[in-house]
Protein backbone atom coordinates (compact mmCIF):
# COMPACT_ATOMS: atom_id res chain seq x y z
CA UNK A 1 0.00 0.00 0.00
CA UNK A 2 1.55 3.49 -0.67
CA UNK A 3 1.26 6.46 1.42
CA UNK A 4 1.16 9.59 -0.24
CA UNK A 5 2.56 12.92 1.13
CA UNK A 6 -0.09 14.73 -0.05
CA UNK A 7 1.67 18.33 2.30
CA UNK A 8 4.47 17.51 -0.26
CA UNK A 9 2.04 18.08 -4.01
CA UNK A 10 3.06 21.65 -5.69
CA UNK A 11 0.67 20.23 -8.43
CA UNK A 12 -2.54 17.78 -8.54
CA UNK A 13 -1.93 14.14 -9.58
CA UNK A 14 -4.02 14.02 -12.96
CA UNK A 15 -7.64 13.57 -13.58
CA UNK A 16 -8.25 10.19 -14.61
CA UNK A 17 -9.68 11.83 -17.68
CA UNK A 18 -5.70 12.27 -18.43
CA UNK A 19 -4.95 8.37 -18.25
CA UNK A 20 -8.18 7.45 -20.00
CA UNK A 21 -7.09 10.15 -23.00
CA UNK A 22 -3.57 9.44 -23.16
CA UNK A 23 -3.53 5.79 -22.05
CA UNK A 24 -6.66 3.88 -23.07
CA UNK A 25 -8.35 5.41 -26.13
CA UNK A 26 -5.16 5.30 -28.38
CA UNK A 27 -4.38 1.69 -26.94
CA UNK A 28 -7.72 0.46 -28.08
CA UNK A 29 -8.35 2.98 -30.97
CA UNK A 30 -11.45 4.18 -29.67
CA UNK A 31 -13.18 7.67 -30.34
CA UNK A 32 -15.17 9.32 -27.18
CA UNK A 33 -18.00 8.41 -29.30
CA UNK A 34 -17.17 4.79 -29.84
CA UNK A 35 -16.34 4.43 -26.07
CA UNK A 36 -19.50 5.74 -24.86
CA UNK A 37 -21.38 3.26 -27.17
CA UNK A 38 -19.06 0.52 -25.53
CA UNK A 39 -20.08 1.57 -22.58
CA UNK A 40 -23.63 1.50 -23.39
CA UNK A 41 -24.32 5.13 -22.59
CA UNK A 42 -27.18 7.48 -24.87
CA UNK A 43 -24.09 10.02 -26.01
CA UNK A 44 -20.56 10.71 -25.42
CA UNK A 45 -21.26 13.91 -23.65
CA UNK A 46 -19.63 11.98 -20.34
CA UNK A 47 -16.73 10.73 -22.13
CA UNK A 48 -16.49 14.14 -23.55
CA UNK A 49 -16.10 15.78 -20.26
CA UNK A 50 -14.02 13.12 -18.76
CA UNK A 51 -11.54 13.39 -21.00
CA UNK A 52 -11.49 17.39 -20.63
CA UNK A 53 -10.88 16.79 -16.60
CA UNK A 54 -14.16 18.78 -16.62
CA UNK A 55 -16.30 15.85 -14.79
CA UNK A 56 -14.75 12.97 -12.27
CA UNK A 57 -15.15 9.83 -12.32
CA UNK A 58 -18.53 8.80 -10.59
CA UNK A 59 -19.33 4.82 -9.58
CA UNK A 60 -21.64 4.22 -12.48
CA UNK A 61 -18.47 5.60 -14.75
CA UNK A 62 -16.21 3.50 -12.91
CA UNK A 63 -17.85 0.13 -13.27
CA UNK A 64 -18.38 0.60 -17.06
CA UNK A 65 -14.50 1.32 -17.44
CA UNK A 66 -14.20 -1.44 -15.48
CA UNK A 67 -16.35 -3.62 -17.70
CA UNK A 68 -15.34 -2.42 -20.80
CA UNK A 69 -11.83 -2.21 -20.44
CA UNK A 70 -11.43 -5.42 -17.93
CA UNK A 71 -10.24 -3.11 -14.92
CA UNK A 72 -12.00 -2.77 -11.61
CA UNK A 73 -14.05 -0.43 -11.15
CA UNK A 74 -11.64 0.35 -7.90
CA UNK A 75 -8.65 1.37 -10.46
CA UNK A 76 -10.62 4.13 -12.08
CA UNK A 77 -12.13 5.55 -8.32
CA UNK A 78 -8.57 5.40 -6.89
CA UNK A 79 -7.20 7.81 -9.52
CA UNK A 80 -10.10 10.06 -8.83
CA UNK A 81 -9.98 10.18 -5.18
CA UNK A 82 -5.72 10.27 -5.62
CA UNK A 83 -6.63 13.68 -7.99
CA UNK A 84 -9.60 15.04 -5.51
CA UNK A 85 -7.09 14.22 -1.95
CA UNK A 86 -3.99 16.11 -4.60
CA UNK A 87 -6.07 18.79 -5.28
CA UNK A 88 -7.67 19.29 -1.93
CA UNK A 89 -4.34 19.30 0.47
CA UNK A 90 -2.46 21.75 -2.00
CA UNK A 91 -5.34 24.45 -1.75
CA UNK A 92 -5.98 23.77 2.15
CA UNK A 93 -1.64 23.52 2.93
CA UNK A 94 -1.47 26.20 5.62
CA UNK A 95 -4.00 24.90 7.39
CA UNK A 96 -3.48 21.58 6.97
CA UNK A 97 0.33 22.34 8.60
CA UNK A 98 -1.11 23.92 11.87
CA UNK A 99 -3.09 21.34 12.66
CA UNK A 100 -1.27 18.74 15.24
CA UNK A 101 -1.81 15.31 15.39
CA UNK A 102 -3.13 13.97 18.71
CA UNK A 103 -1.54 11.77 21.05
CA UNK A 104 -3.29 8.51 22.34
CA UNK A 105 -4.34 8.63 25.53
CA UNK A 106 -2.93 6.51 28.25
Amino acid sequence: MTIRDYAAFREPLEHPGAHLREDFLPDYDLTAGALAKAMGLKDRTRIERLIRGAQPVTPDTALRLGRVFGTSPDFWMNLQNGHDLSKAAIAAREDLAAIQPLAVAG
